[in-house]
């Protein structure tokens, strides 16, 4: 019986990724302002025009605004900020599925116990023979 822990409800995860993806995001800014203070040469970096500064005779350094880096930085710290919010200040209700799922494997557990035979722990619970007969294997009382 093969189950998927599911420590964490599926809009905890989404939110954690979501935070994970919005840190790389934001290191991948300040390496990038850091590169372009430095005045390395940045062949492939397609900047928005909005961002970047005008150019100089040299075709292959970019050159960036370091207020509009700054703006975006703050933005997505804010955007993070907000969504560590959302974490922490949600209810952190369990899976529905699995919360469901677990109620049954502990009825069918009872049941076993009690003596019901695979079929009918089956039927009642909601789970597969199989399961059924493998919950009743290992629950149910010594046969005499």
């Amino acid at each position: 019986m093969a189950r998927i822990n599911q420590d964490l409800p599926v809009d905890n995860m989404l939110a954690y990724i979501l935070i994970a993806l919005a840190v790389l995001q934001m290191l991948g800014l300040l390496l990038l302002w850091r590169r372009l203070g430095k005045a390395t040469a940045l062949p492939h970096v397609h900047v928005p025009a909005a961002v970047a500064a005008p150019q100089e005779a040299d075709s292959r350094t970019v050159h960036v605004d370091e207020a509009a880096l700054i703006g975006v930085l703050k933005r997505l710290e804010i955007r993070l900020g907000d969504i560590e919010d959302q974490v922490r200040h949600s209810p952190g209700m369990p899976n529905e599925v699995g919360h469901a799922t677990d109620r049954a494997y502990t009825l069918a557990q009872r049941l076993a116990r009690q003596g019901a035979t695979a079929q009918q722990i089956a039927e009642t619970c909601g789970l597969s023979l199989s399961e059924a007969e493998l919950l009743h294997r290992l629950h149910a009382g010594n046969p005499s």
